[in-house]
């Protein structure tokens, strides 16, 4: 009787091909799953940031009568946490406050006549570099600047009315303009976004 069977041989070298064809398409894989999650969590993060800061201005009057000389952290409890959810708040040395997200996520701000707020998607996992994992946002008095559009909220941006060809340019000299690039695709990383998750 003749018997049909795989050697030994055969099947080590049937795993040996499965396991290179793998190797070589799970990075992209995994770095497509990335930019995914990122820039869900950016576009969630946008609107959000958007309403709260609209909530707090009905509560608490126009940003530009906020009281400025509370320390950060107080300063972000009183206009911000209320109206998050969260999973803790703490300050450091170098003047900002921090709020962290149960998903792992947080943002900074440092107070200044416009906010600087940095959110980074993916909170102390690496790289923590602007335009990879985080990215700049403004909070500003509706009065004082044109370069949100008179909305209080936007991203951070080179100039009034960008456009991305010009953003392009601009994220790739200074990662802090790649917030404006992403909301310009629809909170999406296109091929040629400059930096790589």
């Amino acid at each position: 009787m003749n018997k049909c069977a795989f050697t030994l041989a055969e099947v080590l070298i049937t795993l040996s091909i499965i396991g290179v064809v793998a190797s070589m398409t799970l990075p992209s894989v995994i770095a497509k799953f990335k930019r995914q999650e990122a820039a869900a969590r950016l576009k969630k993060f946008n609107s959000m940031m958007a309403q709260v800061l609209i909530l707090s201005e009905n509560e608490n009057g126009n940003v530009n009568s906020w009281d400025m000389s509370l320390v950060p952290e107080e300063f972000v409890k009183k206009y911000f946490a209320p109206y998050l959810k969260y999973l803790k708040i703490g300050s450091n040395l170098s003047g900002s406050a921090t709020i962290y997200f149960t998903d792992g996520s947080f943002f900074s701000i440092t107070k200044r006549r416009c906010m600087d707020i940095v959110f980074d998607v993916n909170g102390d996992n690496r790289p923590n570099k602007m335009g990879y994992d985080k990215f700049q946002f403004l909070a500003c008095d509706k009065t004082i600047t044109e370069w949100c559009s008179n909305k209080g909220w936007c991203t951070y941006r080179q100039d009034k009315t960008p456009t991305r060809e010009n953003t392009l340019l601009a994220c790739k000299n200074n990662p802090a303009y790649c917030s404006t690039l992403l909301e310009i695709d629809n909170w999406e990383f296109k091929d040629d976004y400059p930096y790589k998750l």
